[in-house]
């Protein structure tokens, strides 16, 4: 009887590690997709609309591995038509900061976090306050 206990209290225990290792990881993990911008935020100035600097935008991270993947941003602007910047992208330990690097420029930082299906990026990038907002598509 002792030792089914036991064997129990190792299953159950067990089980509780397995599931705390998979919640660290479920911010890594929901990056892991296609976002379309829904808000762009620059000092408090929105610059995404149909008639305003930027009109459309979205992003792809695609699969994770270890800290570290590929993105893709596509970005259209009213004047200058459309950027696509490839790059990498690398998540901290905590899942909430993402860097991206793109093939042919500076990294930025953002921390992020997730409200049912929104993706929000903040971050303060050359000392302009950026927030972003996506949505899962």
């Amino acid at each position: 009887m002792r030792t089914m206990k036991f064997v129990g209290l190792c299953l159950f225990l067990s089980l509780l590690l397995a599931c705390k290792k998979d919640e660290d990881n479920s911010n890594c993990e929901k990056l892991e997709a296609t976002w379309l911008c829904e808000s762009w935020m620059e000092d408090s100035e929105e610059f995404l609309g149909p008639s305003e600097v930027i009109t459309s935008s979205e992003i792809e991270f695609k699969t994770l591995t270890d800290s570290q993947g590929d993105y893709v941003w596509n970005i259209a602007y009213l004047l200058g038509g459309p950027e696509l910047v490839i790059g990498a992208y690398v998540v901290n330990d905590n899942c909430n900061q993402v860097t991206l690097t793109p093939k042919d420029g500076a990294p930025t930082t953002y921390n992020f976090h997730f409200q049912d299906d929104f993706l929000f990026l903040e971050g303060d990038i050359n000392n302009v306050d950026i927030s972003l907002k996506f949505r899962k598509e």
